[in-house]
């Protein structure tokens, strides 16, 4: 019976156990291996269900084998590894089709780190500051953190775009705008500085938040000639987040904030050691010792630490030793003061790689550039034309077989008329200027394997392999480029040609394996031509493995390859259909990703007509259509008549994306029964305007996307995301285009709709009334719901269906519903889903939702728990309600006097993971806090309240209270709170008693304005109370206030305390501590 399933145990054993050694696989391959672990993970669950079954059957007539009890127990083993590497992966971050540019790597938060990563995103959430320094020491870890947080902030939704450049040692101001305007979607067409600098600061200046992050800062820079807009009125929604390593670049900067990121305490450096070298406690006594002797001299930095500990890992004890005198003693030449010790443990590292392939690529490695980004499709292709893979059958094995590793040389712009180097095998040329070489020869260059040109050159060389020529500008690509026998890689990416391609003589380089040509990413001049669909004519490689065509005029699609691209991909703008001549297994056909902008030639559909004119897209994954104003539907099953073929489908699309497609008005005309082979693996799908300059004000013309019968073939869909859309009223109908669709039957059969559904955003649809029928109740996997300006919207699930349905999502964990103007309830009729997994929470500007429904929201979150002892209500029975909500907002609710429960109910709600809350425009609410709810704030960290005018405490402080803290050992009621903002709350006297509820020891920004009433911040009885972790207090236009509170004092002088009192007429002078 076991042999059944061998093989599946196998397969997944393949992905669990060797998932170390795969690493390299994974930059390129990570979605593939995650959707086969699961695959394989229920293929195992589900076979394992049907051997116990026959287990259990089998026990009422006869003994069961031992084998079979073994290896029940070992697939069962199996299935929890999967299940704990699948919540890894989640911790990983890694979704939404590919690996932001941010993803730090596997960050470790010492008490430093967490310090510093606290501190940022307060300073990030604080409206008034805009500048923010990050120093520390070289290899602190400085980078990966501030890679983190930006992370962190989009995921926590405080700002919608984050954007990274390197600074550098000698800054190239160019670059660095450069970089800054990829990650904003601008296309810079001037080249002076200035001028691209108005383009970024209008950009910075636009109602996106943006946080700009700026690594390597090494002195004082002028952000305004980057761009970065940085007055002291700066009142845009842009802020600058830098990390430098001395903390006076901070002041020459005029930091409104400078964090430190301290070095590791010992303990911390020494277990860290531990970790990376592989010593443990059980180690000799003699190995312990000298251990303990080389984690000192790593001097307390991470990336000490890890070279080092790393590079001695399983090493006999001579090899310590020699390590540890290596370290006390080494001298390096001509390096900085500031670096020596890195340094030193960086040589010792290089010293103890494994193999001289390591060396050599490491070698490779220092050719680039201080701060340069180098891909791992870069070290790929230089290895292998450099023998370093060794023998390898094709580009693409090799590729599996390297890692990654980070950091060009000293850049020239002239080549002398005759290089003479016999011996080299690896030239790799770079400048950011023009490259002259008009009188250079390389025929001295006999045994040249890799040649890479980053600018302005090529020569015939007969044994060339690896031809990287991004970034080039040509008369024309050389014809002799054919005589290339042994080609195997030839890019073209980003070059400027001015009369020809050749694309003839590039199609008659057979051997050719990897090939990727696109115009600049800027268009200098008009002098120079586009790379035109003539390519998909000529280039027809049998051997051709992996492309990127950016075919037509200047794209936006990017350019050459990186470990998130697709293996075959095309960009075709402007491409005429009506004049390509379909060949078997041309470019188009092969293809796993195409982007078709103003796609001509007559197509009114994709299938049958595109398809069927390429013939055949059966690898097709990803398609993408953008401004395609002849495309009127996506799949048509009357254009073919009666007789519709299969292979005019696309079985294996798993991504569709449609922007600005003003004359679609449906995705599926005519039977339903061919959408459900079309869309049966699709899992995303996007409609929206264009990203970067949209040309037309709409991103289709649908008013209904989806039949239900259409809809029911979703089984795989996980993202859904709408924008835009002008006419849509609803995104799935209840109305079969054929006819007679039973909604009863619908329902009995809705577990099977959208079942796989994560993430759902709707954005800017004013005349949708609600977002899914109340028959799709089976949402078990629903995470994500984002609903922004949809003002004729009423629900969220909502039908004319009047019978009580309970609407199922258990996972959704965020729930944003922004800008709705005639939202009513999130479900038609009196039920309300429950959500126990939600923990973030945001409700703005939905004037129509009643506070009944606020109220039920909110508790909708919470599951019964027993009460903990010490908690004490009489008629409670001894339970209490629990929340894992960790953000919440409400803003714009009138009418909203309470936001957690009725103040007479005195059921116990807890609301333990709270860590941000922010109330804005309730102007009827009385107080936040009951004293229900006030024990279980021990997460809170950002508390902010703005424009409720009749609120009169924060705390409700009634009788029972008193009680409660009268007959209980006292504890601090906000132990993490550090910010803490009061603003437009013209009824509040004071904001909370410390002598009742403690004081918060990390409160360290204090900001409260415009409170007519407010007499004092803090209410007090002792003589003498401190913040000692108090930097900025700001109080403006309280003109009743006289002081912060009954002795009050500053905490000097070591740590610094930024303090603005503005109209406030009546405070008495604050005293700073003994």
């Amino acid at each position: 019976m076991a042999d059944i399933v061998i093989s599946i145990a196998a397969k997944i054993s393949e992905y669990v156990v060797d998932l170390a050694i795969r690493h390299a696989q994974y930059l390129f391959c990570v979605r593939r291996f995650i959707k086969n672990l699961e695959k394989e993970k229920q293929k195992l669950i589900s076979t394992l269900g049907r051997v116990q079954e026959r287990v259990e059957a089998t026990y009422k007539t006869e003994q069961v084998k031992d084998s079979v009890l073994k290896w029940i127990n070992e697939a069962e083993k199996l299935v929890e590894e999967v299940k704990n590497l699948e919540t890894e992966r989640d911790s990983w971050k890694l979704f939404q089709g590919a690996i932001e540019y941010l993803y730090p790597g596997n960050i470790v938060y010492f008490k430093s780190t967490r310090n510093a990563s606290d501190q940022i995103l307060e300073a990030l959430r604080d409206d008034s500051i805009n500048l923010i320094g990050l120093f520390g020491m070289g290899g602190s870890g400085k980078t990966i953190l501030v890679k983190a947080v930006g992370n962190k902030t989009k995921a926590m939704n405080l700002f919608d775009r984050v954007v990274l450049a390197t600074v550098s040692q000698i800054p190239d101001i160019k670059e660095i705008q450069k970089e800054i305007a990829e990650l904003m979607g601008l296309k810079f067409s001037e080249e002076n500085k200035a001028s691209r600098a108005i383009r970024i600061s209008l950009g910075l200046q636009s109602k996106e938040r943006i946080l700009v992050i700026l690594d390597g800062v090494w002195a004082k820079l002028k952000l305004e000639d980057i761009g970065i807009p940085c007055d002291e009125g700066n009142q845009s929604s842009c802020k600058v987040l830098f990390t430098t390593r001395l903390r006076g670049v901070c002041t020459l900067m005029n930091c409104q904030r400078e964090i430190p990121l301290d070095l590791l305490s010992e303990e911390e450096a020494w277990m860290f050691f531990k970790e990376h070298s592989g010593i443990g406690d059980n180690s000799p006594s003699e190995l312990l010792k000298v251990a303990s002797n080389v984690a000192m001299e790593c001097k307390s930095l991470p990336i000490e630490i890890e070279a080092v500990g790393s590079s001695l890992k399983k090493k006999p004890i001579e090899v310590w030793k020699s390590a540890l005198y290596s370290l006390k003693h080494s001298k390096p030449m001509d390096v900085e003061d500031g670096v020596r010790d890195a340094f030193s443990c960086i040589e010792l590292s290089y010293n103890h790689l494994r193999s001289k392939r390591d060396e050599l690529m490491f070698l490779m490695c220092s050719l680039f550039p201080e701060d340069h980004e180098i891909f791992v499709e870069d070290l790929i292709r230089y290895g292998v034309g450099l023998g370093i893979c060794g023998k390898v059958e094709s580009i693409d094995m090799a590729r599996n077989q390297l890692g990654a590793i980070s950091s060009w040389n000293k850049k020239t712009n002239r080549i002398a008329a005759q290089v003479t180097a016999p011996k080299l095998e690896f030239l790799l040329l770079s400048t950011r200027m023009s490259l002259d070489m008009s009188s250079a020869s390389f025929e001295g260059l006999k045994e040249i394997k890799v040649m890479a040109i980053m600018n302005d050159a090529y020569r015939t060389l007969l044994k060339l392999e690896v031809l990287d020529l991004r970034a080039c500008r040509f008369k024309q690509i050389p014809k002799e480029i054919e005589k290339l026998s042994k080609l195997k890689v030839l890019d073209l990416s980003g070059c400027e040609v001015l009369e020809s391609y050749n694309s003839e003589a590039i199609g008659n380089c057979e051997q050719l394996e990897e090939f990727y040509v696109s115009g600049p990413s800027f268009q200098r001049d008009d002098k120079f031509i586009f790379p035109c669909q003539t390519f998909l004519d000529d280039v027809t490689s049998p051997n051709l493995q992996r492309y990127v065509l950016e075919l037509g005029p200047l794209q936006t699609y990017g350019h050459g390859i990186n470990e998130n691209s697709s293996v075959r991909a095309l960009s075709l703008k402007e491409f005429d259909m009506s004049k390509f001549g379909a060949s078997k297994m041309n470019l188009l056909q092969r293809s796993e990703d195409i982007y078709l902008n103003r796609l001509r030639g007559g197509c009114k559909n994709i299938a049958p007509e595109f398809v069927q004119a390429a013939g055949s897209m059966n690898d097709l994954t990803k398609l993408r259509l953008l401004a395609c104003s002849e495309i009127e539907c996506i799949i048509d099953s009357t254009s073919a008549g009666s007789y519709f073929q299969l292979d005019a489908l696309i079985p294996g699309l798993a991504k569709l994306e449609l922007e600005e497609m003003e004359n679609l008005k449906e995705l599926c005309h005519g039977s339903p029964m061919h959408a459900l082979s079309f869309f049966e693996k699709l899992e995303e799908l996007y409609i929206r305007k264009g990203l970067y300059q949209p040309t037309v004000a709409i991103s289709c013309a649908a008013v209904v996307l989806f039949s239900m019968s259409a809809a029911k073939s979703l089984e795989q869909l996980e993202e859904l995301s709408i924008a835009d859309c002008k006419d849509l009223r609803c995104i799935i109908s209840d109305e079969d285009h054929n006819g007679n669709e039973d909604i009863s039957q619908a329902i009995s059969n809705s577990q099977s709709m959208l079942p796989n559904l994560k993430k759902l955003y709707i954005h800017y649809c004013p005349k949708l009334e609600f977002v899914l029928p109340r028959f799709c109740v089976g949402l078990e996997k629903l995470q994500e719901i984002d609903i922004f300006k949809a003002s004729e919207l009423r629900y969220v699930f909502g039908h004319e269906y009047q019978n009580e349905i309970q609407t199922k999502v258990p996972n959704l964990e965020s729930l944003k519903l922004q800008n709705l103007a005639n939202l009513v309830r999130i479900c038609r009729g009196n039920s309300q889903p429950l959500w126990p997994s939600l923990r973030e929470l945001r409700c703005v500007n939905c004037p129509k939702l009643n506070t009944s429904c606020i109220n039920l929201m909110v508790r909708s979150t919470m599951k019964l728990q027993h009460l903990n002892k010490g908690d004490s209500l009489e008629d409670d029975q001894g339970k209490k309600l629990a929340s894992k909500l960790e953000q919440v907002e409400f803003r714009g609710f009138s009418e909203l006097r309470f936001i957690w429960c009725d103040p007479t109910n005195r059921q116990i709600l807890s609301l333990q993971y709270l860590q941000y809350l922010k109330v804005d425009g309730c102007a009827k609410l009385k107080s936040i806090f009951s004293v229900a709810i006030l024990r279980s704030l021990q997460e809170l960290t950002s508390l902010v309240i703005q424009g409720c005018n009749e609120l009169e405490e924060i705390i409700s402080e009634n009788e029972e209270l008193h009680h409660d803290m009268s007959n209980t050992t006292k504890a601090v009621c906000f132990p993490k709170l550090r910010n803490l903002t009061v603003k437009n709350c013209n009824k509040l006297k004071s904001i909370l008693s410390v002598s009742m509820l403690g004081i918060p020891p990390q409160l360290s920004y204090l900001h409260i304005s415009d409170a007519a009433e407010l007499v004092q911040v803090f209410r007090n009885t002792s003589e003498k109370i401190v913040f000692p972790n108090l930097r900025e207090m700001k109080l403006n236009k309280l003109p009743c206030l006289v002081e912060i509170c009954k002795g009050f004092e500053l905490l000097q002088p070591m740590k610094a305390t930024k303090i603005i009192i503005d109209q406030c007429p009546n405070i008495t002078s604050i005293t700073k501590a003994t």
